[in-house]
């Protein structure tokens, strides 16, 4: 199945590297105009030499400062003069700790970057989606919200509280036609991995490759299909979340993990 999504205005938030690049591209190649944004230069450069399409608008912004999201979204609305798609990408896992390890600091650095930038985009942005036909709120979370471990508790909390205000949102705009999901991925390869990959070949002294590798093949053993994600695992769904192919679909969370949570319902 493939996607025309020609004319569509889509914001997408980290959308420097990951699972929010590849959906910058993958929204590109269907005829999507995109907004992206993250903290770096060189990544949104990037992204602008790769991806298909004219009129988008890449931007370096940091949203966990007001200022900066405040600045974006504004922008974003003066080039587009409108929005049909908000999707909340950004997330970061932070500090690889247990409960015990984490400050107060800590949790406050997560809800800033995993759970208040959605808040405020979302409530930014729904003005202009009312007044889109194709209007879409699409939550990118994580199996960590339905299925913590005791490994950074803090960011599983921010997921899961991503996860509760999808559900929220689709009830609260269902009057005005918008559609709310989210999409939970499971351990797909990113810069987390690659931090934490390369924090334990320089604790070590083994080389990051080596160390990579070692992860990449342990973790691909609690997944049913025997390998870790790639970002564009992800994409084909949010696509269709996206599409007129999804226009009774709200109030739900998707998992795309290669069957690690094992759960039909």
């Amino acid at each position: 199945m493939s996607f025309d999504l020609t004319g569509r205005k889509v914001l997408i938030t980290g959308a420097g590297d990951g699972i929010g690049r590849s959906l910058a591209l993958a929204f590109g190649e269907a005829g999507a105009r995109v907004a992206g944004c993250a903290r770096t230069e060189t990544r949104m450069q990037s992204l602008a030499d790769d991806i298909q399409g004219h009129g988008h608008v890449l931007q370096t912004a940091d949203l966990t400062r007001l200022k900066d999201l405040e600045a974006f979204q504004k922008e974003v609305l003066q080039q587009f003069g409108g929005l049909d798609v908000l999707v909340n990408n950004l997330g970061a896992v932070g500090k690889l700790a247990d409960f015990m390890e984490l400050s107060d600091a800590d949790w406050q650095a997560s809800f800033e970057v995993n759970l208040l930038p959605a808040v405020r985009l979302s409530r930014l942005c729904i003005p202009s989606l009312r007044q889109s036909k194709t209007a879409r709120i699409i939550n990118i979370t994580s199996i960590a919200g339905i299925q913590p471990s005791p490994v950074f508790p803090h960011y599983s909390a921010m997921k899961a509280g991503l996860c509760n205000l999808t559900s929220s949102l689709a009830q609260t705009l269902a009057g005005d036609g918008i559609l709310v999901n989210s999409v939970s991925p499971g351990p797909v390869w990113s810069r987390s991995w690659e931090n934490e990959a390369r924090a334990s070949a320089e604790k070590s002294g083994i080389p990051m490759e080596a160390v990579a590798q070692e992860i990449k093949t342990s973790t691909a053993q609690t997944v049913l299909l025997k390998r870790m994600g790639v970002p564009e695992d992800v994409t084909g769904l949010v696509l269709f979340l996206a599409s007129d192919h999804a226009s009774w679909v709200t109030a739900t969370n998707f998992t795309v993990d290669g069957g690690v949570t094992q759960n039909p319902y």
